[in-house]
């Protein structure tokens, strides 16, 4: 009789660990995504600075293999230099050209919107008065383009990170050297930690689909720059109101992805600024 040998053999799992670009891993939401999710995802960082021409040139020379290619670059509103304002759409341009696979995903900007003293919710009429969110809504054109795209209209994002407006704010303070500041265009702030918590969740979640996500508090720049000084500083600080040629309200609604996630979003007053000041 022959014996019936059975060899057991062990079992070898495999799992797909999906692969996220991310085009600027040094401003505000990239920094914070590319810190959250590193051990959950293969993401790939590239960064603008401080050769624009290298970082295109960076772009182009990837494989067409990443399951998101998130558009986190942008120049933004308060850049002292407006001639570079129109690589806002031809980055996403880009990018349309070298990826044809995954899921495009756009960090727009609450400028797109018509200016109104309603809260524009994601229906709301697209008709930018600035140059900045002209550019801002032809890169969203572009990214429509795509079969599989997520476009995300967020405030001005604040939080530890390597560059942005929230960053020379902070070296203001440091320095004690005035900083000139935006004192009639009404913004949405919004804290890093929510804008990748919320990002992480939406792209497994959502395709062809616009979110705003925006705090529930509204103000100007100049009055953002005072309250992170008056949480850090006893006197009033020294920042220098400018004015834009109109007043212009852009303040968001913010209710739909609220809705989705039971989402409750942070504060300036629930934010330690001395954390981030160090």
């Amino acid at each position: 009789m022959n014996e019936l040998h059975l060899y057991l053999y062990p079992c070898i799992i495999f799992t797909y660990v999906e692969k996220i670009l991310i085009l600027d891993g040094d401003e505000s939401f990239g920094f914070r995504f590319s810190k959250d999710y590193m051990s959950k995802y293969k993401i790939k960082i590239l960064y603008p600075r401080p050769n624009l021409i290298n970082f295109i040139n960076d772009v182009l020379s990837l494989n067409d293999e990443y399951d998101f290619i998130i558009n986190n670059f942008e120049i933004d509103f308060y850049n002292k230099n407006s001639e570079l304002l129109p690589l806002n759409s031809k980055i996403q341009e880009v990018i349309n050209n070298k990826f044809k696979n995954g899921k495009k995903v756009f960090m727009s900007s609450q400028f797109v919107y018509r200016s109104g003293d309603d809260k524009k919710d994601e229906n709301y009429k697209i008709e930018p008065e600035t140059a900045y969110g002209k550019t801002k809504c032809e890169a969203e054109k572009k990214v429509m383009e795509n079969n599989n795209y997520l476009i995300i209209r967020r405030g001005l994002t604040y939080g530890k990170c390597t560059y942005n407006i929230y960053t020379d704010i902070l070296a203001a303070i440091r320095s004690g050297i005035p900083l000139k500041m935006n004192g009639n265009i009404i913004i949405n702030p919004l804290l890093n930690k929510d804008l990748s918590c919320l990002t992480e969740k939406i792209i497994n979640d959502y395709s062809n689909e616009i979110f705003n996500i925006s705090s529930d508090e509204d103000m100007t720049l100049y009055c953002f720059g005072n309250k992170i000084y008056n949480s850090i500083r006893e006197s009033n600080s020294n920042f220098i109101k400018t004015f834009y040629k109109n007043n212009l309200n852009y303040n968001m609604d913010n209710s739909k992805i609220k809705r989705k996630y039971s989402f409750k979003f942070s504060g300036l007053s629930d934010t330690d600024f001395l954390t981030f000041h160090r």
